[in-house]
């Protein structure tokens, strides 16, 4: 059987759930997959980095989805494309950010925080890399963040290998893929959506019945609830980092009864709980979270999004950490009872002028900065690589996540394996959160206390 989203020769369409990630971007809310890689890099081989990675990018770029720009589809009528080019203005695209002295980490954070705002422009490859050459405490870093229209977490991280010393240099590209002309196109996506009619058929009626089912899941979902860090999301970021010994949280985990994912939560609940009463803000009814279930089977390939949202509250309305545990466990459980019924809402080939209409649809839904979905923060657990990884021949040492805020909400702590560490990116909302370094504090300060009950 033929591929549906492949249509032509090195031009692919994009699925409905990847357009959403385009669709749903504001300039409060850009729609990044990130990480702020630290590296051990000799002082004399500083000042090389930028030129030793795009180098290494240039050997391997071809291998990954980012040598692509974007297209629309005459009318709207197919689906947007990503089509493969051949080369990419590196030297753009893999920049030094130019600065007096080494980098403290305030002010790598700071910078982090800024360059995360920063759209990235489709009409070329959807990525960029900013490059921080001297550290304050020894090595270099890089900021590599990708349009989420890509891929998610997980395709994220394989993207993150075949450009590490991991994966060997692809075969290059000699010429860009070239589109169809307007008339063979429609040609084309009309043969698509005639061979796809008893498919989409076949998605609606489950689409019917998944949502007869959720009825009886009616109530078993905590509401969103509105409180002093509601409304709209600002333009500006603060951003820092927390690493952990993996070990102390599956430790805690197994005392626990607990997964690492649970033991995330939790430790999420008991940070943003105290920082919520130091501040006066706290909420009677408990923060209700957006995290997401990765249903990516070996079928879908490793790219493009393949994620279902998750809503489970982080029990902020207990005092007692385990019995938030126990709280959080229950509620990801019901969850769980009804993911698969989501997913089958997500289940949704394209459709004639689809790209069209979910353009209208999305110009008045992102009116005004709202919420598209539940959760007042995201949370997102995500793997990460076991084994030591390099880049250009140096040595990774942390491997942090630069998440995203979604419209609407104030946080994002997201958590990724690094080796023997779990490694995470917090950022937060310069208008609503003064502090995001004092969570991060309270994050850690959390396991610390779980460690002694559990």
């Amino acid at each position: 059987m033929s591929d549906p989203l492949k249509l032509a020769p090195g031009v692919r369409r994009l699925r409905p759930d990847d357009h959403f990630m385009i669709l749903s971007e504001t300039d409060a809310s850009p729609m990044h997959v990130g990480a702020l890689i630290l590296l051990e890099v000799p002082e004399e081989r500083q000042g090389d980095l930028a030129a030793a990675l795009r180098r290494q990018f240039a050997d391997r770029l071809p291998a990954t989805p980012l040598l692509v720009r974007l297209h629309e589809a005459p009318d709207g009528y197919d689906s947007d494309v990503w089509a493969d080019i051949a080369h990419a203005d590196l030297e753009s695209l893999i920049a030094v950010e130019l600065h007096d002295g080494e980098w403290s980490e305030v002010d790598l954070y700071a910078a982090v925080a800024k360059l995360n705002m920063r759209r990235l422009d489709l009409s070329g490859p959807p990525f960029a890399v900013h490059v921080f050459e001297r550290l304050a405490d020894g090595g270099s870093a890089f900021y590599l963040k990708m349009h989420h229209s890509v891929a998610d977490g997980i395709g994220f991280q394989t993207v993150m290998r075949l450009l590490s010393d991991a994966a060997p240099p692809a075969t290059a590209r000699f010429a860009d893929a070239r589109l169809p002309e307007p008339e063979k196109w429609r040609e084309r996506a009309d043969a698509r959506f005639e061979a796809e009619a008893d498919l989409r058929a076949a998605q609606s009626a489950r689409r019917k019945e998944a949502l007869a089912a959720l009825e009886a899941h009616k109530g078993d979902r905590e509401p969103t609830p509105e409180f002093a860090l509601s409304g709209p999301t600002s333009a500006e970021r603060r951003y820092a980092t927390i690493s952990l010994p993996l070990a102390r949280v599956k430790a805690v985990g197994k005392a626990a009864g607990a997964t690492i994912n649970d033991v995330f939560l939790t430790l999420a609940g008991t940070a943003l709980r105290n920082w919520l009463i130091e501040t006066g803000d706290l909420p009677g009814a408990p923060l209700v979270i957006n995290s997401a279930r990765s249903y990516r089977r070996p079928e879908h390939g490793d790219f493009g999004n393949r994620i279902v949202a998750l809503h489970p509250h982080l029990a902020t309305h207990l005092a007692d950490p385990v019995e938030r545990l126990r709280a959080i466990q229950a509620s990801m459980a019901a969850e769980m009872r009804r993911t698969g019924h989501d997913e089958a809402l997500l289940d949704a080939a394209e459709k004639p002028f689809g790209a069209r209409d979910r353009r209208a649809a999305f110009a008045d839904r992102m009116a005004g900065g709202k919420r598209l979905i539940p959760g007042n923060l995201t949370l997102s657990n995500v793997p990460g690589p076991a084994e030591p990884r390099s880049y250009a021949g140096f040595l990774q040492r942390h491997n942090y996540p630069v998440p995203i805020i979604g419209s609407g909400r104030f946080l994002n702590i997201t958590s990724r394996r690094s080796g023997d560490n779990l490694d995470m990116g917090v950022i937060a909302d310069a208008a609503k959160v003064a502090d995001v370094g004092r969570i991060a504090a309270l994050f850690t300060a959390a396991l610390d206390e779980l460690e002694k009950l559990a």
